[in-house]
């Protein structure tokens, strides 16, 4: 009898590989190239798992291919960043090459595997060899190659996957980036991961991973009369005690509070908890290293601004349905993060603000719910980042409105594209002045380094500042000023004429007119201005014009 899997064996299949990359999420994340705080393959990986899992196991049909085509639906609708939308990619191009299969025999995961290779290698514009494509191409060829030496198709992909992971070691070798950070490729990794859950689930095992939780629930609107712990307090612990025992830290939060979050990568601990003392939380912190991400809300004022904001909401749904009558020829969204940004973007004319960045990637439905929103002809979708721009760009297909994605990298380059929109001219004129704008302007950045590291031929220490100029580092070092400086160094040039300061919400406005000062004391002849952006991850974003 000819050996196949059955919908039980792949719905157990979905389950671990979820189980497994939620085990190892940090680990992925560890090997972003960049030392910066946004290293999110991981996560966006799992959230993306997380919804395909829920729409999977909704489905009740016994038959492969559907629960195949639910899984890809719920990929994509909660896909992020650019990992989570190529994996989405992959899924679905799995289920494709399956979708008419009520069982899974060799010739079907041949297909599915092949299918997956090419909706993902088309779903990039420009594909680079030496990340999760690579992996995926490698484990297609050799499915395609052998298919007809198995008769037992659990085999077969068991050997797809271990021609997956001679694929994975030989990442570096095709990105010198990887080889000379010292990883392989995390997309990569992660695709891996999943397919060894995968493996584990197919093949029955109850596999006892160790799980930290991951919330992906959708937010939904919820009020309590009854607050136990009055502040929701957030901070962010820098210690120099690697092996700092965060059991410990986390049953003394306990007995302060409830709604705990403590998460600790290397150095760094990142503490959520509802208390009614934050102080005692907070010297917690302090007794463990320094903090910064300080935060303490009172959620009782919240939770009565809540009532009230919800029944003004509710009673403004039938107002703007009542007077929304034509649509406008023109609409906005941008994503960004950072109070003092969205208002600087939404008095340039964006009706619609997705709150996303670094480390906190929108999802394709995100970004749908927020064109739904919109009543106009032509619809603007600015990402404002490199890893959103194909979340977008799937957004944009999956919609049955006129959307178009404005393909910038930075916030710099989206405020430069709203500043010169001209709402006066045809479409295709207004949308060439916006591109066209977004080459005019340089984009630097200034963070700190998480981890020691070698890149770009530099060394770079844990917790040092560095700057970026686009994507490169191009200065680093302990005073920001110098790093700052350097920075704008590298981006200017003779017709430089403008700089602008984007100030990060750890920057105190004291700190910010001294940099402005200094800087344009540096530069003379360039106008320099600062500008509260209150963006996380980031001291300043800069802007060179």
């Amino acid at each position: 009898m000819k050996k196949s899997i059955t919908p039980n064996m792949l719905r157990n299949a979905i389950v671990n590989a979820e189980k497994n990359l939620e085990a190892n999420k940090d680990m992925v994340n560890s090997l972003n190239v960049f030392p910066v705080p946004d290293g999110d393959t991981g996560i966006n990986m799992l959230l993306t798992t997380k919804s395909a899992t829920d729409y999977a196991l909704n489905e009740t049909s016994e038959h492969c291919g559907k629960i195949a085509g639910a899984m890809s639906k719920g990929a994509l609708m909660g896909a992020r960043g650019n990992s989570g939308v190529i994996l989405s990619q992959i899924l679905r191009g799995f289920y494709i090459g399956i979708e008419d299969k009520e069982l899974l025999d060799v010739k079907a995961v041949r297909h599915g595997f092949d299918s997956a290779k090419e909706v993902a290698y088309k779903a990039v514009m420009k594909p680079t060899e030496g990340t999760i494509l690579t992996v995926i191409r490698y484990m297609s060829s050799f499915a395609n190659s052998h298919y007809k030496d198995y008769d037992d198709p659990v085999k077969f992909i068991q050997a797809i996957y271990e021609e997956g992971e001679v694929a994975l070691a030989k990442t570096p070798d095709m990105l010198p980036v990887l080889k000379e950070a010292g990883v392989v490729d995390s997309g990569g990794k992660g695709l891996l991961i999943l397919l060894r859950g995968a493996i584990d689930g197919l093949l029955g095992k109850k596999v006892e991973y160790e799980i930290e939780q991951v919330s992906s629930a959708k937010v939904e609107y919820h009020v309590d009369e009854n607050i136990k712990y009055g502040y929701c307090t957030e901070m962010v612990i820098h210690t120099e005690d690697r092996d700092v025992d965060v059991n410990e830290l986390k049953a003394k939060l306990l007995e302060l509070g409830d709604s705990l979050v403590c998460v600790k990568v290397d150095d760094i601990i990142k503490v959520h908890v509802h208390t009614n003392h934050p102080g005692l939380v907070f010297e917690l912190g302090l007794e463990r290293g320094y903090l910064t991400g300080i935060k303490s809300d009172n959620m009782r004022i919240q939770n009565a601004e809540a009532r009230r904001n919800h029944v003004l909401q509710e009673a403004e749904k039938y107002k703007d349905l009542e007077e929304q009558t034509d649509n406008k020829k023109d609409g906005f969204i941008c994503v960004v993060s950072g109070d003092g940004l969205e208002t600087i973007f939404e008095e340039l004319g964006v009706d619609k603000i997705v709150a996303g960045g670094q480390t906190m990637n929108p999802s394709v439905n995100d970004i749908m719910e927020a064109i739904d929103s919109i009543h106009a002809d032509n619809i603007f979708i600015l990402p404002n980042n490199s890893n959103i721009i194909l979340t977008a760009q799937k957004a944009a297909e999956e919609s049955d409105k006129h959307v178009v994605v404005i393909p910038t990298k930075t916030v710099p380059q989206g405020i430069s594209a709203m500043l010169n929109f001209d709402i006066d001219l045809p479409f295709d004129e207004a949308l060439e002045g916006m591109k066209e704008a977004i080459g005019n302007v340089k984009s630097g950045s200034i963070t700190y380094a998480v981890r020691d590291t070698n890149i770009s031929g530099k060394s770079i220490k844990q917790g040092d500042y560095m700057g970026l100029l686009d994507s490169d580092i191009v200065s680093s070092g302990t005073s920001i000023f110098d790093v700052l400086e350097e920075t704008i160094k590298a981006g200017k040039d003779d017709m430089t004429s403008v700089i602008t300061l984007y100030a990060g919400e750890e920057v105190g406005d004291d700190e910010m007119e001294e940099m402005r000062s200094k800087i344009e004391e540096k530069f003379e002849g360039i106008f320099v201005e600062a500008i509260r952006g209150n963006q996380p991850v980031y001291y300043y974003l800069i802007s060179i014009e």
